[in-house]
């Protein structure tokens, strides 16, 4: 196995354990292996893509799990109470409403992935209790996390001499 292969192995592994640990950036770990060396930008980047989306996917389902648990649902009727009206929390439920909706969940996602704001572990967690296909999830992840990690990939180019 070439020492590429191995380094594009390597940047896969770290995006997927940082998909779990948001304190281990992959973005980092990439800018150091692209700068040091001979891995390609372009495939870097799509293999840090990879291994965050599969991570995050694990995520997704396992949330789906928990939210679907009758251990959790138990845990929250119990907290529930008489619930005080407030403008604020009229806006918040408007805004949960909205997110529902499968188009304003995909474009927050997309974003999400892309931009990572709101970051995407809370943006995955939430989408979870959605009823968005873990495909449609899977595309956008991956495609927002590669033009993410494609360009930050890019990087050092920019500022490494030849």
């Amino acid at each position: 196995m070439s020492a590429d292969a191995v380094s594009l192995i390597g940047v896969a592994a770290i995006g997927f354990a940082s998909a779990f640990q948001p304190f281990t950036p992959v973005e980092a770990y990439l800018v150091g292996v692209v700068a040091t060396s001979n891995a390609a930008p372009v495939p870097a980047g799509l293999a840090a893509a990879l291994g965050q989306t599969a991570g995050k996917v694990v995520i997704l389902l396992a949330t789906r799990g928990l939210l679907r648990g009758s251990w959790l649902r138990r845990i929250v009727d119990r907290q529930r109470g008489p619930t005080h009206r407030s403008a604020f929390r009229d806006r918040m439920a408007a805004l949960v409403a909205l997110l529902d909706r499968p188009r304003y969940a995909a474009a927050m996602l997309f974003a999400s992935a892309v931009a990572g704001i709101p970051p995407l572990l809370a943006t995955t967690v939430y989408v979870a209790r959605t009823p968005m296909p873990v495909s449609v999830f899977s595309l956008l992840c991956l495609t927002g996390r590669t033009i993410r990690f494609v360009a930050v990939a890019l990087a050092p180019a920019l500022v490494l001499p030849d």
